[in-house]
């Protein structure tokens, strides 16, 4: 069994954050950090502050979720929080990030086991399937764009060396073990 530990009260915050239906959730959508070495308070702190997304800060991370790479789970916000972390989708999708640095190799398997578990647990929680798991890259108006008729991939995130459709087959298996996914709040 996996544990989440629920951080959320303590994580920085820039100001208050907006609240959203969470009846409207229809998206899991995988993230990283990009950037080595970085975990879920320096995330925190780089997204509270001036950065790429707001010169003002973000009011919160971005990220509802967060996953070390030794498979270390936070909860980082309660879901009804509407974070910025991938634009038009905001209204309706969670995020979850991985503390990796999108690089050449692929994140390791305990962090990817313990991200699909988690994925599991939300797609049940909220009524979706494991193909409502996306990254990144893959959402139309963020990651991806229409230029000049075609579509123009913008961000590799969660990472070029991570393969969605055998992630989400691993989510799609972990709803399948008995007992499920098997990820409790500490």
């Amino acid at each position: 069994m996996r544990w989440l530990h629920d951080i959320s009260r303590v994580l920085p915050v820039n100001r208050d954050p907006e609240i959203r239906d969470e009846a409207g959730i229809d998206t899991v959508v995988l993230h990283c950090t990009a950037m080595p070495g970085w975990n879920v308070w320096e995330t925190a702190r780089y997204h509270t502050s001036s950065n790429h997304i707001s010169p003002d800060g973000c009011p919160t991370i971005g990220y509802a979720y967060f996953v070390e790479p030794d498979g270390l789970m936070y909860r980082c916000l309660p879901r009804a929080v509407r974070s910025w972390h991938v634009g038009p989708w905001n209204d309706r999708a969670i995020g979850v990030c991985l503390a990796y640095d999108a690089g050449e190799e692929a994140p390791p398997d305990e962090q990817l086991e313990a991200a699909a578990d988690l994925c599991a647990d939300l797609v049940r929680e909220l009524g979706l399937e494991p193909r409502r798991v996306l990254g990144h890259r893959e959402l139309e108006g963020t990651g991806v764009v229409v230029e000049g008729g075609r579509m123009v991939q913008r961000k590799e995130c969660p990472g070029k060396a991570i393969d969605m459709d055998r992630f989400r087959r691993m989510v799609a298996d972990a709803l399948e073990r008995p007992g499920g996914a098997g990820v409790k709040d500490a």
